[in-house]
């Protein structure tokens, strides 16, 4: 990653903590998507839930070294307009592309298959995020939810679910504010 980026990703960090009702995934969080996208080879991303384009500026910076494209959905007007501007500044204008709306409504209109969906958005809709998402997704796809620990007891559903499905295998990860982990292996 750059040394500009780098420098955007600590500000937005900072604007983040400054900031009420912009969340930010924490910096090690950040970094073990850029890696799992990277490993991965992961070409076709999809994020529910922008915010300031923190966590999207990870997934685009190693998605663009992989040739290819971050979707990310916003719902506040607001949030869309900064996270596009940041992504703008950090040279990834092209590689991420910004869709505001309601999540619920705009998957099922996204056309294509993801290798990677990263969920962080109003937590007791997680489990229907993901039943919209499930059909555009590759075989061996990634799928990180966000807040696994410390939002467990709004989880519960999509948790179970993704535990419990036949064609995933699912893991949490102890980093940050938790991270659900699965992959699609059929």
């Amino acid at each position: 990653m750059n040394p500009s980026t780098k420098r955007l990703l600590q500000e937005l960090e900072v604007f983040g903590q400054k900031h009420d009702g912009y969340y930010n995934i924490p910096p090690d969080t950040g970094e073990f998507f850029y890696l799992l996208v990277k490993i991965s080879k992961a070409r076709n991303i999809l994020e529910v839930g922008t915010s300031n384009g923190y966590s999207a500026i990870w997934l685009g910076a190693a998605a663009k070294q992989n040739k290819g494209k971050v979707t990310t959905i916003e719902i506040a007007e607001h949030k869309a307009k900064i996270a596009s501007e940041n992504f703008r500044r950090a040279n990834l204008d092209e590689t991420i592309r910004i869709i505001h709306g309601d999540a619920l409504k705009e998957i099922p209109k996204l056309n294509g298959k993801f290798d990677f969906l990263f969920i962080d958005a109003v937590k007791e809709d997680y489990i229907n995020y993901f039943r919209l998402a499930y059909p555009k997704l590759t075989r061996n796809s990634i799928i990180v939810a966000d807040n696994a620990i410390m939002f467990e007891k709004y989880m519960r559903d999509y948790l179970n679910y993704v535990r419990n499905h036949k064609n995933l295998r699912s893991v949490l990860v102890p980093i940050g504010s938790g991270v659900e982990f699965s992959l699609k292996i059929s």
